[in-house]
């Protein structure tokens, strides 16, 4: 399972090449992907007037992972853990401790906001290509 970090999102919907095909070879056979509630939440704030259509068009190709005790316990710990040294904010924590609790990887490009030890990060192509 990998849960879709927002930058990702992001790039996908404005068109960036690797975004487009990274997302449609994973739709077509890869492994399931997630969105956790927070990524949408990040995501829908960023939405423009007229880009309604595209954007929920765009959030019904994942599963939505809500958050829970579990999760939110996860997250605590990770701000306790990381928040003075790595200045990880609320939102990455909880999309973080989604990943944990269920197993999944994190795709994102931005990598600096998960220093986790026991989450799989993977950056399926850099900024800008």
């Amino acid at each position: 399972m990998q849960l879709i970090d927002t930058d990702i999102l992001i790039d996908h919907f404005h068109g960036n090449p690797s975004a487009l095909e990274f997302l449609a070879q994973q739709l077509e056979g890869g492994e399931p992907l997630v969105l956790s509630v927070i990524t949408v939440t990040k995501f829908l704030a960023g939405m423009r007037s007229g880009e309604e259509a595209k954007t929920e068009a765009l959030l019904a190709l994942f599963t939505l992972l809500d958050i829970d005790e579990p999760i939110a316990r996860q997250a605590g710990a990770y701000l306790r853990q990381y928040r003075r040294s790595h200045r990880i904010d609320l939102g990455d924590a909880l999309i973080a401790a989604t990943a944990n609790v269920f197993g999944a990887s994190v795709v994102t490009r931005n990598t600096k906001h998960y220093p986790m030890t026991d989450i799989k990060i993977v950056t399926p192509y850099q900024r800008g290509t």
